[in-house]
């Protein structure tokens, strides 16, 4: 029985180099939907409390600390080990976790819909067995299909190490939402770029965080966003989704 599940998730091959699955996947391009969310960033912005490169900068890497390397960071772990276990009481449990820490209608929406189509997008680029698996699991109701689960099955099954998964997943998630900054802010290319690459060493930290910690520690701190993304919805014109 453990080796029929373990085949469900287990790598399938991907017809191509590690490296370059793993950078088409963490590309902006890849389509999730990501760059049309900004998790309650555009109402911190529409109030003029991120005005500048600056501000973004720090609202940005405390998002990341705070509320993705405690929350869905260490998802995609969980996710990723019981990808390879074959575990899937597991993943529908990281779903179920996944969904619960997120407080904002919005923000749980974002998580699910870009999480659907990192699944379709897996599923039919890559062929992975483990996506058509975990889609029978949300055709039967139990999971919905947050991000961070597809995206720690998605590194399972292209034969993605731990740590290159989860990593990639923060850069990915750090990247998007400065994009995101970038239309909505005045910041320019070369200011979006710095932000990206001056943040290394935080991604490396919350990636230990996530790899470490577990699973009972679980959650998300960074309560001042989720309130800004609580209000967004009644925002009197949006750009963005959440």
């Amino acid at each position: 029985m453990a080796e029929r599940r373990s085949a469900d998730f287990r790598p399938q091959g991907n017809g191509g180099d590690r490296l370059l699955a793993l950078l088409q996947l963490a590309n902006a391009s890849f389509p999730t939907g990501a760059f049309t969310h900004s998790y309650g960033f555009e109402t911190w912005i529409s109030e003029d409390a991120v005005a500048n490169a600056a501000e973004a900068e720090r609202r940005c890497r405390d998002w990341l600390r705070f509320g993705v390397a405690t929350g869905d960071a260490i998802a995609v772990v969980q996710a990723y080990r019981a990808a390879l276990d074959g575990d899937a009481e597991k993943l529908a449990e990281l779903d179920g976790l996944c969904g619960a820490l997120k407080l904002g209608r919005e923000t749980k929406a974002a998580s699910t819909m870009t999480g659907r189509a990192l699944l379709a997008a897996c599923r039919d680029v890559f062929e992975l067995e483990g996506m058509r698996r975990y889609g029978a699991m949300m055709a039967e109701g139990s999971c919905e299909g947050h991000h961070a689960v597809v995206y720690g099955i998605a590194g399972a099954g292209l034969a993605l190490g731990e740590a290159e998964t989860v990593t990639s997943y923060l850069w990915s998630a750090l990247s998007n939402l400065v994009a995101v900054n970038q239309r909505l802010v005045p910041l320019g290319q070369v200011d979006a770029q710095r932000i990206v690459a001056g943040a290394g060493p935080l991604i490396d930290a919350c990636a230990e965080i996530a790899r470490s910690r577990p699973l009972e520690a679980m959650c998300s701190t960074y309560a001042a966003l989720d309130v800004a993304a609580m209000r967004h919805e009644r925002l009197p014109s949006r750009l963005c989704i959440s």
